[in-house]
């Protein structure tokens, strides 16, 4: 979660890594127009804007700043087919392509996450949602739901469903309803 101006650049920087765009000097990169053109590149510099000033930012003089950067968030959110809440991804998340992409609120998922379109990260009614872990590759069309938690370095095959936890680390899992299909290192 960002909590000051210093994790917030910080977030960006590992953001724009995990997406293959970060550069020291971007102008002469040949990745530029991931920076310039990337409706993902630029839903994520929102989210992680509007996660800082809700975060820091309570004093009364800046909410009609941050009412502005929600309505903007709203808007570009039903633009690309997000439902994102805020501060759900740790650093280093990577959006592959905009579509259909809906996460519960109380979830929670780790650093360095890659994921696709039609993703969807879902919740009980009892307010319980999954809790994934760093390093992990969710695929299209993926649908991960109920209080279940998923560890490190784990890779979900598209179209997968996954309704149980999984204990192991790097690991591939598939199939309706997911299993492990793979071990690796």
């Amino acid at each position: 979660m960002i909590k000051n101006r210093k994790d917030y650049l910080y977030y960006l920087k590992e953001d724009q890594r995990a997406l293959g765009a970060y550069t020291k000097h971007p102008i002469l990169a040949d990745n530029i127009m991931i920076l310039l053109t990337d409706p993902c590149w630029k839903f994520q510099r929102l989210m992680r804007k509007l996660e800082y000033w809700t975060n820091c930012k309570s004093r009364p003089i800046y909410k009609p700043y941050i009412w502005l950067l929600k309505k903007k968030y709203q808007t570009l959110s039903i633009q690309l087919g997000f439902s994102i809440p805020l501060n759900v991804f740790e650093e280093g998340l990577c959006i592959g392509h905009f579509g259909s992409i809906v996460v519960s609120r109380h979830a929670k998922v780790g650093k360095y996450c890659t994921i696709h379109s039609c993703v969807n990260i879902g919740g009980s009614p009892n307010k319980k949602a999954p809790t994934i872990g760093n390093h992990c590759f969710i695929g299209p069309g993926a649908k991960i739901f109920n209080d279940i938690q998923i560890k490190d370095y784990v890779k979900i095959g598209a179209n997968s469903v996954v309704n149980k936890g999984f204990n192991e680390s790097y690991i591939t899992i598939a199939g309706v309803p997911a299993r492990i299909v793979n071990k690796h290192k």
